[in-house]
């Protein structure tokens, strides 16, 4: 929806220009460029239309710069995401291994406490033995 109202007001913008071009056929004008440089005579349409193309341009190389930009940060992101989820993975394998060795320990506690008939009481819920 909004690139239609984007190429909506695109389109009445360069009606508005093609109407103020039709308007200022006439007169011929000279533009200063710098101070020594100065243009032919040209209609005055025509630097109308030659200014849009210029403008048109900048637009574009300062919309590409952004985008280019945009594609890099996304690509570290991209990397960084890759690494975050190689260091997830290790940790998840790490923790697996960790908790089969837990299990391990438990069982040989048990073994032990059976070897020596020791009985440990667990705590209640209210801390009391």
């Amino acid at each position: 929806m909004l690139s239609k109202i984007k190429l909506i007001l695109w389109l009445l913008i360069l009606l508005a220009v093609a109407y103020f071009v039709s308007m200022n056929v006439q007169p011929s004008v000279s533009v200063k460029i710098l101070p020594t440089l100065n243009t032919p005579e040209l209609p005055l349409a025509l630097i109308i239309i030659i200014s849009m193309i210029i403008g048109a341009l900048v637009i574009i190389l300062m919309a590409l710069s952004d985008w280019l930009a945009f594609q890099v940060e996304k690509l570290k992101i991209k990397r960084q995401l890759n690494l975050t989820k190689d260091e997830l993975e290790k940790c998840q394998k790490e923790n697996e291994k960790l908790k089969k060795e837990i299990e391990e320990l438990k069982n040989q506690i048990e073994i032990e406490k059976k070897k020596q008939n020791i009985i440990v009481k667990e705590e209640g819920k209210n801390g009391t033995v």
